[in-house]
């Protein structure tokens, strides 16, 4: 009867292992599933990489053969680069002033932005904008100095 008792645990403890180790198959083969998903992922960014340098020397090569000829259009300057580049030293001021007015809107709104949230004090936001304000108003009134006084020169 001892014996049996014996043989019943001893099976028992080889039907416990034996379910530990079909589980740990399991595990097993789920990360090599796991794996093998991930290695065909980095594979393909691979390719993806491969394919985006090759255009990108490619497009170098491009460019330094254009740099090289002197080709405008392939150099990478677009038509609107061109277009805004200024033709005198007033039409340089007045794009220059432009930009600055249009930061400084941009600036005033990430303020507003920042006050709304909180995260800036209605004192810092009224200083700031103040500071900003004239500023913005002495780029406004340039811009309107130097039209005037192309206006005048162009009678």
């Amino acid at each position: 009867k001892e014996e049996l008792r014996l043989e019943l645990k001893n099976q028992k403890q080889l039907e416990y292992g034996k379910e530990r180790i079909a589980a740990i198959l399991n595990e097993g083969e789920e990360r090599k599933g796991q794996l093998e998903k991930g290695v065909r992922e980095v594979d393909e960014a691979i390719e993806g990489l491969e394919t985006w340098l090759s255009a990108v020397k490619e497009q170098q090569s491009t460019a330094a053969a254009a740099v090289e000829n002197g080709n405008e259009e392939e150099k990478g300057t677009s038509k609107a680069d061109r277009i805004a580049l200024p033709a005198d030293t007033h039409s340089a001021q007045m794009l220059a002033l432009s930009a600055e007015n249009a930061a400084i809107d941009d600036c005033v709104y990430f303020l507003d932005q920042a006050l709304v949230r909180g995260s800036i004090s209605v004192d810092v936001f009224l200083k700031e904008v103040r500071k900003l304000s004239k500023r913005q108003f002495m780029a406004k009134a340039h811009l309107i100095k130097i039209a005037q006084s192309r206006a005048a020169e162009n009678r």
